[in-house]
């Protein structure tokens, strides 16, 4: 027989258990901080190097470096808290203008065996001639620095950087947080893993790489190296070239003196102004956005408008799933898109324009014109150089043409002015549309017009130079005397010839 009774634990009792386990942590608190100063010149050097702890430094106008080192230990007892500040050495050691000041934990023996062992804090505090260089690094804090008249490093393997006001060189790394940087006289290096890394000026090059945040650069005095994994990238006012790439975010730049090369796998890429030589704007899901280029342009992206405001030099742009719209380009010009139409407004020299979803449509071009289409219209305003175009499926309409005109459709109709003297032999085609032709006064051509299904009717007199009696549906002879040959055929549709309007004013 079991004379014990069963013991049942209530839910209030088991919450009283628990409690009575949780109430082990001890809430006292402990202070040793160890204060020193060394006398020093202008233009020495001070390492930091701790592993743990953050780093404030400031500037003074004296000639001495002075250290404090904050140490406090919260929870557990006064023993514990002795022998964890005992731990922690802390050693200075000055070879004639350079200070090093290192901090580290000898042994770790309290983190064992504990629920919540108590835990040392530790903080530098050090104030320093402003002429001088410092390098510095910790293992676990931030790093913060205001002006000084040198060159920085600051490492940290968590937290953040904040440095005012260097006049040399800075190099800034970090593998856990913010990087930010109000001004560098000389060259820029910064790296971190996750955060923003943000520059307010740089007097020389800036590289700047994130794995996990945004980059911002206001002004640099020359080149910008820049790259991230993640947010975007954004330079303001630079000086020399830019090179910026961007696996998942957008790419923004105002204004560069030199090369611009942009790349990124999403998001948009803008440039306002850039004045070196060339301009590459490679975008694999996005926007391509482009103010006023001075030099050359490739841009290219698969989904997205292109836009490009002034191209001074050539271009080659092209689109697999978008918009192109050129406002001014000063040189050759290609476009190329899948869906989506082409607009160019002004062209200086050639244009080749290559559509397989959508409209051509180009105001003015200064050299030879190419379009194809395979849906949609051709629309040009005025071509100073020879015209070759083709429509697998709607209008070709070209206003004011002063060279060679070769054009066919399949369906839709043509128009074409011819307001110059033809310096070879035109040929107009259509398969499923009307033919329409206006002729200035000044244009002397021999004529072939040839229609299956429709008539053929001129505004000019026609020289014959058949003879017999015309054919139905065909027309061949000399306008103004003749010239070089104008060839037009229907397969259905109409044939007009008629007299420009700007000729009858």
């Amino acid at each position: 027989m079991n004379l014990n009774p069963p013991i049942r634990f209530t839910t209030g009792l088991f919450a009283g258990l628990l409690l009575g386990l949780g109430t082990v942590v001890d809430a006292s608190e402990y202070d040793r901080t160890i204060e020193k100063e060394f006398r020093v010149s202008v233009g020495g050097k001070l390492i930091v190097q701790a592993d743990r702890g953050s780093i404030e430094l400031k500037s003074n106008s004296g000639d001495k470096i002075q250290v404090r080192v904050l140490r406090h230990v919260k929870g557990g007892s006064q023993a514990q808290a002795d022998e964890l500040f005992a731990n922690y050495e802390v050693t200075f050691r000055q070879d004639g203008n350079t200070l090093s000041v290192i901090g580290r934990s000898e042994k770790d023996r309290l983190r064992s065996g504990r629920i919540r062992p108590p835990n040392l804090q530790v903080r530098y505090e050090i104030s320093l001639p402003k002429r001088f260089d410092v390098d510095l690094k910790t293992s676990g804090g931030d790093i913060r620095l205001g002006e000084l008249d040198g060159s920085a490093v600051a490492r940290s393997s968590s937290g953040a950087i904040d440095l005012g006001t260097i006049s040399g060189r800075v190099e800034a790394s970090n593998s856990g947080g913010d990087i930010l940087i109000a001004h560098a006289g000389g060259d820029l290096a910064a790296r971190t893993s996750s955060g923003k890394i943000k520059v307010g000026t740089a007097g020389g090059k800036v590289e700047a790489s994130n794995s996990g945040g945004d980059i911002r650069v206001d002004e640099a005095g020359k080149d910008v190296v820049a790259s991230t994994s993640s947010g975007s990238i954004i330079l303001k006012t630079v000086r020399g070239g830019v090179e910026a790439r961007n696996s998942g975010g957008d790419i923004q730049v105002e204004t560069a003196a030199g090369d611009v090369s942009a790349q990124t796998s999403s998001g948009s890429i803008s440039v306002g102004h850039a004045a070196g030589n060339r301009v590459s704007a490679k975008n694999s899901g996005g926007a391509v956005l482009l103010g006023e280029i001075q030099g050359d342009v490739v841009a290219q992206t698969s989904s997205g408008p292109i836009k490009i405001a002034v191209v001074k030099g050539k271009a080659e742009v092209k689109n697999s799933g978008g918009q192109i719209s050129i406002g001014e380009a000063g040189g050759s010009l290609v476009a190329e898109t899948s869906s989506g139409s082409i607009e160019i407004t002004t062209a200086q020299g050639d244009v080749e324009a290559k559509n397989s979803g959508g409209d051509v449509r180009i105001g003015e071009a200064g050299g030879a014109i190419v379009a194809r289409t395979s849906s949609g219209s051709i629309v040009i305003k005025l071509a100073k150089g020879k015209v070759d175009l083709k429509n697998s499926g709607g209008k070709i309409e070209l206003n004011e043409a002063r060279d060679v005109v070769l054009a066919r459709t399949s369906s839709g109709p043509i128009i074409v002015g011819l307001a110059s003297q033809p310096k070879a032999d035109s040929h107009l085609e259509v398969s499923g549309g009307d033919i329409k032709v206006a002729l200035s006064r000044s244009v002397a051509v021999d004529v072939d017009a040839r229609s299956s299904g429709g008539k053929i009717v001129s505004a000019f007199p026609v020289t014959s130079i058949v003879s017999g009696e015309p054919k139905a549906g065909a027309l061949r002879g000399k306008i103004n005397g003749g010239g070089s040959m104008l060839t037009l055929r229907a397969s259905s549709g109409d044939i007009r010839l008629s007299e420009s309007a700007e000729s009858t004013r």
